[in-house]
């Protein structure tokens, strides 16, 4: 197993990961990647960026996720609750992990994976969200040791959850 920053000649591998992904998420009747997002533009966005990340598998791309050190505006407004702390933090956005690879613990290694990288750059904590009915995501966050702490406002109603690094 291999983690690795994405690169621009890995957009077509990360597209087919994403549409794995939004598929699954259909088949489970969960309306969250449903309307356009995330699409080759943003993939784009985050390679151009440095924030795409890779997990490979014997030279195969099996999971995609953005790990953003500049926050996230939408976290700002965060309802019913209030984050663990109010200083820097980090972001996974966009994890998903390749049909071929689902339920092997991939995802979950890919987010472990980061909190020495967020530590090194002085990040105290890593905030993700999901879909109130994505229970796959919500499982791996809690088995992670985030804490939910409450709700933000992207595409629509989403859990907000924070691990506090250090």
């Amino acid at each position: 197993m291999e983690f690795r920053t994405a690169l621009p000649d890995d957009l077509d591998a990360i597209m087919a990961i994403v549409a794995d992904a939004k598929e699954s998420l259909r088949k489970r009747g969960i309306d969250q990647w449903q309307r356009g997002y995330p699409n080759a533009e943003i993939i784009g966005m985050d390679i151009a960026r440095g924030v795409g990340r890779l997990c490979c598998v014997d030279g195969k791309a099996a999971v995609y996720g953005a790990l953003i050190f500049d926050g996230e505006p939408a976290y700002r407004a965060i309802s019913h609750g209030a984050w663990l702390s109010n200083g820097p933090y980090a972001v996974i956005h966009r994890l998903c992990t390749s049909a071929g690879f689902v339920r092997r613990g991939l995802a979950t290694e890919f987010v472990r994976s980061s909190f020495a990288d967020i530590v090194a750059a002085g990040y105290p904590s890593l905030r993700m969200d999901t879909h109130p009915q994505n229970e796959y995501m919500k499982s791996m966050l809690a088995g992670l040791g985030f804490v939910y702490c409450g709700d933000v406002v992207i595409e629509s109603r989403r859990m907000a959850y924070e691990k506090l690094l250090r």
